[in-house]
């Protein structure tokens, strides 16, 4: 079996996923990403061409008639290739509702088309128009999109809504991480048998092999008090309000402090406000760290990890250290990872009185900190793993295949 992946960019933990699933899974990978700077990757994302054991072709990207990017060259690269099955994302999608010419040609060449996302800002078809001219979502500034009601806004959205529509039912299979991507897409029209809720995780096992190695040369000490964050430094993963709860729960918890592991765009920003707060002494910026063993030991010596804004993949991680995850609403994934009571506490969304509180509670319960950590990494070996979501993603390569075989 042959996959070609269309993709922003090669983000470092994504590529470790891409070789197991072709060095394990028999499956052999393309991927093509951007000849220059993508356009589609998120700001700060760390991307890393080493260890890349898939193939990697760089193509051109241009803005299409509708405004939005797709690679140049892409049938002939097709052609020279010849993959079973054909990835894509956003906004690559749309290129096969607004040129209809590359939809035929897939079906010519019997490749079956897949469609991975999330989905945790889509609303049902339903609520679609509704929900965007309220300006519906948030942007990595932490911001709503702009509302309008305006007939032309009515129009767009219709167009979008529309867009989605005929796209998600023109693909053989999907790949989704939450549970509510059945409904999401039933409401579009989209079978459920097509619908295949992967979840989502880095390679697991690549973690187990860097706790083994840090294990081996002797575990760091285990600070109960200090909170955790590793991610990209912008606005919608809200790195803000946890420095103002890590200020107001050291009045309350002396041995209070706060790691923060990532680099971005609002890096600096982040520092004069923790130099304004006068908590320079507790809360510490580390940059950004992608050594998994380096990063290990940070998150090891940690008590509590602490996401108070978007993300996903960083609860997995923290979760393979063994670590208890507070939370709020995230980008769905958390949903199946973070059990309430079980490995982590959730706290009310850009709320700080109800961050601190659940902060103070595991604060006030050291013993709570430990069985949540042991229940964490629990959840990574025996549910969601590496292991269970390749197999999901095999699964859904199979039925497009298939599906895709029988027209």
């Amino acid at each position: 079996m042959k996959l070609m992946s269309l993709a922003g960019g090669l983000p470092h933990y994504y590529n470790l996923v891409l070789n197991k699933l072709q060095h394990e899974f028999g499956v052999e990978v393309v991927v093509i990403v951007p000849s220059g700077e993508g356009a589609t990757l998120g700001a700060g994302v760390f991307e890393s061409k080493s260890g890349i054991e898939f193939k990697v072709i760089y193509a051109e990207e241009y803005t299409t008639y509708y405004g939005k990017k797709f690679f140049k060259g892409l049938k002939e690269l097709i052609l020279q290739e010849k993959p079973d099955v054909l990835m894509v994302n956003w906004p690559y999608q749309l290129a096969y509702v607004f040129y209809p010419s590359w939809y035929r040609f897939l079906r010519k060449h019997k490749i079956a088309l897949i469609s991975k996302e999330i989905p945790f800002q889509v609303p049902t078809y339903q609520e679609a128009i509704s929900f965007y001219v309220s300006g519906g979502g948030i942007t990595e500034n932490n911001q709503q999109h702009q509302k309008s009601q305006s007939l032309l806004a009515y129009l767009k959205y219709w167009m979008v809504r529309e867009s989605r529509k005929r796209f998600v039912n023109l693909v053989d299979a999907h790949i989704n991480y939450l549970d509510e991507a059945k409904n999401i897409h039933a409401s579009y029209g989209v079978s459920p048998e097509k619908v295949f809720v992967t979840a989502n995780s880095p390679d697991t096992d690549f973690i187990a092999q860097q706790y083994a190695a840090i294990e081996k040369a002797g575990l760091p000490t285990s600070h109960s008090f200090r909170l955790l964050h590793v991610g990209r430094l912008v606005k919608w993963k809200q790195v803000d309000l946890l420095i103002h709860a890590a200020v107001q729960l050291k009045k309350t918890f002396p041995e209070t402090e706060l790691h923060i592991v990532g680099d971005g765009p609002e890096m600096a920003s982040l520092k004069q406000l923790v130099e304004s707060l006068g908590a320079n002494a507790y809360i510490h910026f580390w940059g950004g760290i992608y050594d998994m063993q380096e990063l290990g030991k940070i998150t090891l010596a940690a008590g509590i990890y602490v996401l108070a804004g978007m993300g996903g993949l960083s609860i997995n991680e923290a979760m393979c250290f063994g670590k208890p995850v507070v939370c709020s609403i995230a980008d769905g994934t958390e949903k199946r990872l973070v059990k309430e009571g079980i490995n982590g506490r959730y706290f009310k969304s850009g709320d700080l009185s109800s961050l601190v509180e659940v902060i103070s509670d595991l604060f006030q319960h050291p013993d709570k900190i430990k069985s949540m950590g042991i229940a964490s990494k629990n959840i990574i070996e025996e549910e969601i793993n590496i292991h269970s979501v390749l197999s999901n993603y095999m699964e859904a390569f199979k039925f497009a295949i298939e599906r895709q075989n029988k027209r």
